[in-house]
């Protein structure tokens, strides 16, 4: 049976959750030793101050460059992709760091209004409705977590403009992120939702096998040696950053169809990809 590619669908209507998924696993699969390798290559970068970081930054979006040329039917090779991607660096890397301040700048505003918020709650509720003050934090907290969230949806795909479109730095890509996932946050948090019901079978085995390693080095270790952790930390680090890798793959492609999906519908961009092949298809009647 033929595959069936996103770009010629013929699919007017945003992409479902279970279209963005399955296709991020078929991208995967049918790649997999290419960009298993370039996560493992982006893994062994974090080690590296900086400058590890900002490769890993580039190695990651890398991976969805090319699976985002799957997606469009026009695959590039990893030197050609890397050709583009590496000039980028340090802005993949300027990137990261912009949004991280968001998020701790988000994080940081959120905890000191709960925290005025439960002491006043408990200055006015705390002796005659103590129950009303506790209402009143959860719903703060339930509130600043909905708040957390939609701020994630919406800064979730910054390294793609970054890695496909030209004049972009870091801080257009994350305006531009943030104009792309309008209106669409509520389908973006169910599309992480799944991805995070189908990397979690990998996590289980990675605790699995944590524990069973830290078992055996209980039976044959003092466990509050010195030897002890650092046998455990030089098993468990590769052990993390291994399962780490093999899930990177499937979210950065993930991240790769979101993105297509996004524009396709409000810019007509894979439209324009499907007449150009019309086009292209069509006899030519001049003489």
């Amino acid at each position: 049976m033929p595959k069936k590619n996103l770009s010629s669908s013929g699919q007017t209507g945003p992409l479902s959750v279970g279209n963005v998924v399955s296709a991020s696993l078929r991208i995967y699969r049918d790649h997999f030793k290419s960009y298993l390798g370039l996560a493992l290559v982006a893994s062994l970068w974090v080690f590296v101050p900086i400058y590890g970081w900002a490769k890993y930054s580039a190695i990651s979006a890398l991976i969805s460059r090319l699976a985002f040329g799957e997606v469009r039917e026009k695959p590039e090779t990893v030197s050609d992709a890397r050709r583009e991607v590496n000039p980028r660096m340090w802005s993949f890397f300027g990137a990261g760091i912009l949004t991280f301040l968001i998020y701790f700048g988000v994080s940081l505003v959120g905890g000191i209004a709960m925290a005025i918020l439960a002491g006043g709650a408990g200055a006015i509720f705390g002796q005659n409705s103590p129950i009303v003050a506790v209402l009143l934090v959860v719903v703060a907290v339930i509130a600043f977590l909905i708040i957390y969230i939609r701020i994630i949806s919406r800064l979730l795909i910054v390294e793609l403009p970054l890695a496909m479109e030209n004049n972009i730095g870091a801080s257009s890509a994350i305006a531009r992120s943030w104009k792309l996932t309008k209106g669409s946050v509520g389908r973006i948090q169910w599309i992480v939702f799944v991805g995070i019901l189908v990397s979690l079978p990998i996590s289980i085995v990675g605790q699995i096998l944590t524990t069973i390693v830290q078992s055996v080095l209980r039976a044959v270790l003092e466990p509050e040696s010195g030897m002890f952790y650092l046998v455990y930390f030089l098993l468990i680090l590769p052990l993390s950053f291994g399962i780490g890798a093999l899930v990177t793959p499937f979210w950065q492609a993930m991240k790769a169809i979101i993105y297509y999906d996004l524009r396709s519908r409000k810019e007509g961009f894979g439209l324009q990809i499907r007449d150009k092949k019309r086009n292209s298809n069509k006899p030519n009647t001049k003489k």
